[in-house]
C-alpha cells in the first residue's frame, strides 16, 4: 500500500519523522498565528496591570500613583479597556469600578474641570457598556456633554461662556461625540443640531487638497495653530464624520406610499469625500511607532484613535499597511516585560494607566472577529484605484449589519467587518485574504464583469475552502442581476452551476427570525453540505444602511417594517452561514493546496475516497482538509485523493478508504466482497455520517452487518485512538452540536461537551473500520450549518486526525 508503515503507536518518534514533510499552511496564516499569540499574551498580562492598580475604593488614576488626576475619566476609561479585553461584568475589578462611578454625586459631575469633557464621555461610555439600571445617569451625563457643546458645534473643557465663545479643539470634539452616541445608543434623545453642527465644524476645518492624492486631515484646533494636520487628529477626524453621517438618518429617499428609492442620494456628499480624502490622507502618512506628523506625541492615544477610524470604516489597509496587524506587532514589543504596562520612553506626555488602556483597547477590539468582507470590485484607473464607488452604494449597509449583530442574544459584544480589494487580494494574498471572514458581500447595480482572471480564480476557491457569497442586487437593477449569473458560469464553468430559487422550507428562513409564510426571495448554489453562494434580487442592503440601534419617531412606520424585515433576513443569512461559529482576526484557517503536486515522493500518504450511492462526494472538500490538517502536523500528505469502487482491486494500493454520505445507499455482493478484502488485506475504513444523517447511518451499518456477520461496537474513551499527544491529539472531551428547534420555530443549537463517540469493528483485535454517526466531513468543509449534528469545526478536525493518525500505525 502506498505510504504503508508497520510501526506501532509505541513508535511514535519514528513514525512521526517518517511521515514529516512541508506543513501546507499558508505563511500568511502561520504568521497570523504567531502574531495572535503574542497579542493574546500581551492583553493577559496588561489586563493584569490595570487590575493590579486599582485603588480600594474602585478608581484608577492616570499614572501609577497619581494624586487623584483625572480619576473619574480614568476610571471610566479602565473599565472599558478591562471589558474590551475580556473581563465580564461581574468581575471583581469591573463591579468596584462601576460602584465608584455610581457613587460620584450630580453636583460633582457638574463642578467644571479642565478635563471635563472628556471624563464626562468615558464615564458615560463605561456605564453604557454594561446592563446596569443607569439611564439615569446616562442622561446626566449626556445633558452636560450637549451643554458643554460652543455655538459653533465645538466642545473645549470649559462650557461655553456666552455666544462669542468659540473656543474648540478636535481631541475633546471627538471625545464628546463618542460618548453622545452611546447615549443615543442607549435610548437618550440628541438633538439632531448637536450632530449636525459638529458635522459642519469638522468639514469646514479639514486641512489640505480634498480632491488631491495625498488627502486632507485635521489639526489640533482651527488652521492648526501653526502645526497643522497630523495623524491623531485625522482619525479623530474620519470617526467623527462617521458617528456624524450614522445619527443624521434621514427618510429623503421616501416617498409619500412608503417607498424606499434606493438609488436616491441620501445624506450630505461632502462628508463621503471629506472621509475619502482623510483615507488617503492616512495612506501616504501612515505609521504605528509613531504619530504621524506629530513624533511620539500622545503617541498611544493616536493608536486608540487608529484602531477606531480603521474599524469604523471597515477599513483593512491604509495605503500599503495592514493597520492593526502593524500597529499589533509594534505594540506586543513596547509592553513592559515586568509589569506589562505599554509606553515609550520618549513619548510625552506619558500616563502609564492611560497608555496601557489605549494600547488594550486596539490590541483587543482589533482583534474581535471579521464576519464580513465587503468585496471592492470595478474598472480601474491607472495607478489601479478603483474609479467607481458603485460597489459600496450603500457604505453603512454591512456596517449597520454586523452592529445588529451585536445587540441579539447568541452573537459576541465586539465584531468587526471590512472592506476588500479583490484586484489587490488576488495580487497579493491570495484566498488567504478572503478567509479572514466567514462571508463575502457583492453588491452593486452594475454588470460586475470587471470580475475576472485571478479575482474570478480566489472566488472559487473560497467557495472550495467553505467560505459563503452573498450577492445583493442594488436599486433592483438588472445589470447587476444578469451579470452575477454569469460572474458564477465564469467561476464555475464546468460544472452546473445554477442559481435555484430557495424554497420556503430553507434553513435560512428559520436560521433566527421565523418567515412563516411568503419569505423574501432568495436564490441560491448548493455545493457539498450547504447551500453556499445566496443572491437576492432585491436591495436589502439599501434597508441596512436604513437602521439604527435606536428608534427614530419620526419615521413611517411601514418604513420601519421593511427595515425590520431586511435585518431579520441579513442575520438569517449570516447566522446560517457561520452557524455562530466566529474567530477572532488572527485565528483565520489557513489555504490548503489546490494543485496535484506531481513531485510528491512516493512515501506522501495516499487516502482514497469509497465510491457508493449514497452521496459518496457529498462533501468534496473535506478530505483536503483533513489532509491539510495532517500536513500541518508534520505528516507527508498526497495531495491526490482517488474515489475507488469497492470493487476495484486499486483499492488495495491506498492505507485508509474514506466514505461519507447523506443518503441511502446498498452495496452489492460483489462490493462487500471487495471491501472485506480491502479490510482483511491491512486496509481500514474511515467513515462518517454528514451531518449525522440517519439515512447514510441506516445504510453504513445495514452494509457492515452483511458484510462482516455482526454490528459496529463502541470504540471505549479509554481507548488509544481518543489520546495521541505526541502524534495527534488529546480529544477524549470534545464539542458536539445537537441541532434544536425552538418554540416560536427557529433553529437553535446546543453545544454538548463530553466523550466522542466513534464505533468500529475489529478483525484480529484491531480496528478496521471508524466510523462516527455524528458529523465530521461538512465541519472539515467548514460547511456545517445550525440542522447539521456532528462536532465543533476544531474537535471535527483532531478526532479525523487521530483516526487517520491511529489507522496507519496499523
Amino acid at each position: 500500500m502506498n505510504g504503508r508503515t508497520d510501526l506501532k503507536l509505541t513508535s511514535a518518534v519514528a513514525f512521526a519523522l517518517a511521515c514529516l514533510g512541508t506543513v501546507s499552511s499558508a505563511a500568511f496564516a502561520q504568521d497570523d498565528a504567531q502574531l495572535r499569540a503574542r497579542v493574546l499574551d500581551a492583553i493577559k498580562r496588561g489586563r493584569q496591570y490595570l487590575v493590579d492598580q486599582q485603588a480600594n475604593d474602585g478608581s484608577w488614576m492616570a499614572s501609577p500613583g497619581g494624586l487623584g488626576e483625572f480619576k473619574n475619566g480614568t476610571t471610566g476609561l479602565a473599565i472599558l479597556a478591562l471589558l474590551n479585553a475580556g473581563m465580564k461584568e461581574d468581575d471583581e475589578a469591573i463591579v468596584k469600578g462601576l460602584k465608584y462611578l455610581r457613587s460620584i454625586r450630580d453636583d460633582q459631575l457638574e463642578a467644571t474641570s479642565r478635563q471635563k469633557p472628556y471624563e464626562l464621555s468615558l464615564m458615560l461610555q463605561a456605564l453604557a457598556a454594561v446592563k446596569g439600571k443607569d439611564p439615569g445617569r446616562i442622561a446626566k451625563l449626556a445633558d452636560l456633554l450637549v451643554a458643554y457643546q460652543k455655538s459653533n458645534g465645538g466642545w473645549r473643557y470649559e462650557p461655553p461662556t456666552g455666544p462669542g465663545d468659540t473656543d474648540w479643539d478636535n481631541s475633546v470634539n471627538q471625545f464628546a461625540l463618542l460618548g453622545l452616541r452611546e447615549a443615543a445608543m442607549k435610548g437618550y434623545t440628541v438633538d439632531q443640531k448637536v450632530w449636525l453642527k459638529a458635522q459642519e465644524l469638522f468639514l469646514q476645518n479639514q486641512i489640505g487638497n480634498i480632491d488631491g492624492p495625498g488627502g486632507a486631515g485635521w489639526s489640533y484646533v482651527s488652521g492648526g495653530g501653526g502645526d497643522g494636520a497630523y495623524g491623531g487628529m485625522t482619525v479623530a477626524g474620519l470617526s467623527s464624520l462617521i458617528i456624524t453621517s450614522s445619527m443624521l438618518q434621514a427618510d429623503e429617499n421616501v416617498g409619500p406610499d412608503g417607498r424606499i428609492d434606493c438609488c436616491a442620494p441620501t445624506g450630505d456628499p461632502r462628508v463621503r469625500k471629506a472621509i475619502k480624502a482623510a483615507e488617503r490622507w492616512m495612506a501616504t502618512r501612515f505609521a504605528v511607532s509613531d504619530n504621524p506628523e506629530r513624533s511620539n506625541y500622545f503617541y498611544l492615544y493616536y493608536l486608540y484613535g487608529l484602531e477606531r477610524a480603521g474599524r469604523f470604516a471597515g477599513i483593512r489597509f491604509f495605503g500599503e499597511h495592514d493597520w492593526y496587524r502593524e500597529g499589533a506587532s509594534f505594540l506586543v514589543t513596547i509592553q513592559n516585560p515586568r509589569t506589562g504596562s505599554f509606553a515609550i520612553p520618549t513619548a510625552r506626555p506619558a500616563y502609564g494607566n492611560v497608555d496601557t488602556c489605549f494600547a488594550l483597547m486596539f490590541l483587543s477590539k482589533g482583534l474581535a472577529p471579521v464576519v464580513i468582507n465587503k468585496i471592492e470590485y470595478g474598472k480601474r484607473d491607472a495607478i489601479g484605484q478603483v474609479v467607481s464607488e458603485d460597489w459600496n452604494r450603500h457604505p453603512r449597509d454591512v456596517a449597520n449589519l454586523v452592529d445588529s449583530l451585536t445587540t441579539r442574544t447568541g452573537w459576541p459584544q465586539f465584531l468587526n467587518w471590512q472592506s476588500v480589494d479583490l484586484a489587490r487580494a488576488a495580487e497579493g494574498e491570495g484566498v488567504s485574504a478572503l478567509l479572514q471572514a466567514p462571508v463575502q458581500l457583492i453588491s452593486g447595480t452594475e454588470d460586475p464583469a470587471s470580475i475576472d482572471g485571478k479575482q474570478v480564480e480566489i472566488l472559487r476557491e473560497y467557495v472550495n475552502q467553505g467560505g459563503f457569497i452573498l450577492a445583493v442586487q442594488n436599486c433592483e437593477n438588472t445589470d447587476f442581476d444578469i451579470g452575477f449569473r454569469t460572474l458564477l458560469k465564469r467561476m464555475f464553468p464546468e460544472e452546473a452551476v445554477k442559481l435555484q430559487k430557495l424554497p420556503p422550507t430553507h434553513d435560512i428562513y428559520r436560521s433566527e427570525a421565523v418567515f412563516a409564510s411568503n419569505p423574501p426571495e432568495l436564490y441560491g448554489v448548493d455545493f457539498g453540505c450547504r447551500t453556499a453562494i445566496v443572491y437576492a434580487p432585491f436591495d436589502h442592503a439599501c434597508r441596512w444602511q436604513k437602521w439604527t440601534k435606536y428608534d427614530i419617531p419620526t419615521r413611517r412606520p411601514d418604513v420601519k417594517s421593511q427595515i425590520a424585515q431586511s435585518m431579520n433576513l441579513g442575520v438569517n443569512i449570516i447566522a446560517y452561514a457561520t452557524n455562530r461559529e466566529l474567530v477572532s482576526k488572527l485565528d483565520r484557517p489557513p489555504a490548503l493546496a489546490t494543485d496535484v503536486d506531481d513531485n510528491a515522493p512516493r512515501s506522501a500518504i495516499e487516502i482514497a475516497r469509497l465510491r457508493h450511492t449514497g452521496g459518496w462526494d457529498a462533501a468534496p472538500n473535506a478530505l483536503r482538509h483533513l489532509q491539510g490538517a495532517l500536513s500541518k502536523l508534520g505528516y507527508l500528505m498526497a495531495t491526490t485523493s482517488p474515489n475507488v469502487p469497492a470493487t476495484d482491486e486499486a483499492l488495495r494500493q491506498y492505507p485508509i478508504a474514506y466514505m461519507h454520505g447523506r443518503k441511502n445507499f446498498a452495496f452489492n455482493q460483489a462490493e462487500r466482497d471487495g471491501l472485506r478484502g480491502y479490510l482483511e488485506n491491512g486496509g481500514v475504513l474511515i467513515a462518517d455520517a454528514c451531518c449525522g444523517s440517519p439515512q447514510f447511518d441506516g445504510s453504513f451499518r445495514d452494509m457492515i452487518e452483511k458484510t462482516f456477520g455482526k454490528p459496529l461496537e463502541r470504540i471505549p474513551v479509554t481507548h488509544e485512538i481518543f489520546n495521541l499527544p505526541q502524534l495527534g491529539h488529546d480529544v477524549r472531551s470534545v464539542s458536539r452540536r445537537i441541532p434544536m428547534t425552538t418554540q416560536a420555530g427557529s433553529l437553535s443549537v446546543e453545544d454538548s461537551v463530553g466523550e466522542p463517540i466513534l464505533e468500529g469493528l475489529k478483525i484480529n483485535d484491531r480496528y478496521v473500520v471508524l466510523y462516527s454517526k455524528y458529523d465530521l466531513s461538512c465541519a472539515l468543509e467548514q460547511q456545517n450549518t445550525q440542522t447539521c449534528a456532528g462536532y465543533s469545526r476544531l474537535d471535527a478536525a483532531r478526532l479525523a486526525t487521530n483516526m487517520v493518525i491511529y489507522a496507519l500505525a496499523q
